[in-house]
């Protein structure tokens, strides 16, 4: 069975359900029009006017035109059956062009029952007739995107998917929010003062300097998931892939590679390429956090907890290593910013814009992927506590959720047919089946207990147990003195639980449930998700200190400000002194063998012309047991020698030649100096004068 036969019932589903909540908008239409609503219907929904009409009929021009050249662009790559469903889309687009331009007149516009239908239920989404269309438009041009795409490395039609994909995600964003409302952000823009401004600029001088410099150096090794990733990223600057909507190394999905080759584009294979991307992205979650704060709690909150996040020894770290992972802390500021600004508001760009930022987040790390589940127990919750205010905002959350699917499906469908891929990143680490039992077994004691210790340990990750695996610092996520804020930022949170609270704690409390069923608790990667959060927690006692202080001695103001600005610094500095002084004492990103394969690389690229290289590491290592190497170092031709030498080789030198032995092979080099004793050896050792590997240096 072909990929393409295999994407039929998903195709069927997706008719299916298009089709039910068709009929079910029809039939609420009836309802409501034989249900003696007509009053109401003429205060939601005003008669179709001639301005409103031509505006509706030239967004219906638009999108025949539209969807005719761009399916005919893509058609010829899409095989069958997906060529019958990009015809569909451009007979669609040839009846809309056709059938509105009918409707124009010498002595204007016809009227007619579709336009006015089309233009009612824009008004019950609070949106104009036109901009109905553009919502419409949107969901075709997703499908078309993803049908433009295909599933290969290499795009159906590159420029039609990615196109399609933009003006879908633009179109419900133009679409979903009431022009009375786009008037108000044009009018009121951002909102902030002018010290907010210069304090964001400092922010994202100082995020940058603490992520984007000396990226070399701390880390200074370059591990192989880095290498991994940034080899599949270079794959796009070499025109072997250029699918955005497939996935790419370990099964992650590949805009993040499409992203990164830009900066191998720029800087070439180098280890800044990589590194400075992430770099951005911390820079950018940290500027998200102050917004997510000042949406929550006010700026007295805000501003603490950006600084905070812009000096957090873990955040700074995630933002240095050339991998998707820091990404995830953007996303999930901008998701909790913008579903509560929303929800407190009542304006819907912000839920959109949340919907946006959920949707693009799943084309990065894994861990974004539970926030739809986090957000729809919040809403839960909501309507069930406050359904007055969810009956003023569910449209809001419909179109929220509507932009999130619409930005993530062509990506989704890619998931829906290819299950096993977006399982991969979940099977490698959890427990759960045969490793449960085997541990249950070894300890024995029952899996439920397992599960609970697993869950304790990346609880204690936050404030005492040492974070493990991608980040392995010795320290747990937060340094003792912000450890003690964050318990009571916890402890009055839950005291004070109520809708804005819950959001702020259930992406903590997340991250404590899966890690029970996850391998080696608390596993660092798995924190980035909760950061925001925890950093709003850990400020949260410092703005309420402030301000109880403030109103014992008001005649002290200037004083309280002062010392909660020292704690700050103070804080700050800790984390800051640590990740750059103390940690690296002892730390390696990647350990020895990272190490080893670091200095391999920069060894090979100070060689004037590119050597053959035959590697003598096994079983420890091999050559390309990391991709450190290949990637910063693509030219070289290279061997791995698996078995241990026995006799003299006989290897054809014709050109500059490095044999490289690991300590544990070393013994080997004498019958290499047995056939060729002309040559150079040189040992090279780490800054405690261990033998890292030896180098035997042949000319032909």
């Amino acid at each position: 069975m072909t990929e393409m036969a295999k994407t039929i019932p998903t195709f069927l589903w997706l008719t299916a359900l298009l089709l039910l909540v068709g009929w079910l908008l029809l039939r609420r239409w009836r309802q409501n029009e034989l249900g003696g609503e007509t009053a109401v219907h003429h205060s939601i929904s005003p008669a179709l006017t001639p301005k409103t009409h031509r505006q509706l009929i030239a967004a219906l021009l638009l999108s025949g035109v539209l969807l005719a050249l761009l399916g005919q662009l893509a058609f010829a790559q899409v095989p069958l059956p997906g060529r019958w469903f990009v015809g569909g889309l451009m007979a669609l687009g040839g009846g809309l062009f056709v059938w509105a331009g009918s409707r124009v007149r010498p002595d204007g516009l016809a009227r007619d029952w579709p336009s006015s239908q089309l233009h009612r239920l824009g008004r019950r989404l609070g949106v104009a007739g036109w901009q109905m269309v553009l919502l419409l438009l949107a969901i075709c041009l997703a499908l078309l995107a993803w049908l433009a795409a295909g599933d290969q490395f290499l795009a159906r039609r590159w420029d039609v998917s990615v196109v399609a994909w933009l003006l879908a995600i633009g179109f419900v964003l133009l679409g979903g929010v009431p022009l009375a409302e786009w008037r108000f952000w044009l009018r009121r823009g951002l909102g902030l003062a002018r010290w907010e401004w210069w304090f964001l600029l400092a922010l994202v001088v100082g995020a940058w300097l603490l992520r984007g410099t000396a990226v070399t150096q701390f880390p200074n090794t370059f591990s192989g998931d880095e290498g991994s990733a940034g080899l599949h990223a270079a794959l796009f600057g070499q025109g072997q892939a250029d699918n955005w909507f497939t996935i790419g190394w370990f099964s992650f999905p590949s805009f993040y590679y499409a992203l990164q080759s830009v900066f191998i584009d720029l800087l070439g294979q180098t280890i800044e390429a990589l590194r400075y991307f992430a770099a951005l992205g911390g820079t950018l979650a940290v500027v998200a956090t102050y917004f997510f704060g000042a949406g929550m709690f006010g700026v007295g909150t805000a501003v603490p907890a950006a600084i905070l996040m812009m000096g957090s020894h873990y955040h700074i770290h995630i933002s240095r290593i050339g991998l998707n992972n820091v990404w995830d802390s953007l996303f999930v500021a901008l998701v909790l910013a913008g579903a509560w600004v929303g929800w407190r508001s009542g304006r819907r760009l912000p839920w959109l814009l949340a919907g946006l930022a959920l949707g693009l987040g799943q084309y990065f790390y894994v861990s974004v992927r539970v926030l739809p589940l986090l957000l729809l127990v919040w809403l839960a919750g909501l309507g069930w506590r406050r359904r007055a205010e969810w009956r003023r905002q569910w449209m809001n959350v419909v179109l929220a959720g509507g932009t999130a699917v619409i930005t993530v499906l062509p990506l989704a469908i890619y998931f829906a047919t290819h299950w096993a891929e977006f399982e991969a990143p979940l099977n490698r680490v959890t427990i759960m089946g045969e490793r449960l039992q085997s541990m249950a077994a070894t300890e024995n004691v029952s899996q439920a207990a397992i599960v609970l210790r697993q869950m304790g340990q990346a609880a204690l990750g936050f404030t005492h147990e040492p974070l493990r695996l991608l980040y392995a610092p010795g320290v747990p996520l937060l340094l003792p003195l912000a450890a003690g804020l964050f318990l009571l930022g916890v402890v009055w949170a839950v005291v004070r639980l109520d809708g804005r609270f819950t959001l702020l704690l259930l992406p903590i409390l997340s991250v404590v449930f899966l890690s029970g069923f996850s391998q080696d608790p608390p596993a660092s990667q798995r924190f980035i998700l909760a950061l925001p959060s925890v950093m709003l927690l850990v400020a949260l006692p410092l703005g309420l200190l402030g301000d109880w202080l403030r109103q014992l001695w008001p005649d002290k103001k200037e004083g309280v400000c002062w010392g909660t600005a020292v704690l700050l610094v103070a804080l700050l500095f800790i984390d800051i002194k640590f990740y750059f002084g103390d940690l690296y004492e002892s730390f390696t990103l990647g350990g020895d063998n990272t190490m080893v394969a670091t200095q391999i690389a920069y060894d090979l690229q100070d060689e004037p012309v590119p050597p053959d290289v035959y590697f003598l590491g096994f079983p420890r290592m091999g050559y390309f047991s990391l991709a450190t190497i290949p990637y910063l170092a693509p030219d070289v031709a290279a061997v791995d020698l698996i078995e241990p030498l026995t006799a003299p080789p006989d290897w054809e030198i014709d050109q500059p030649t490095m044999v490289i032995f690991l300590p544990e092979r070393l013994a080997e080099l004498a019958l290499v100096q047995e056939r060729w004793g002309n040559g150079r050896y040189d040992e090279i050792r780490d800054a405690r004068n261990r033998l890292l590997y030896a180098v035997y240096r042949l000319e032909p």
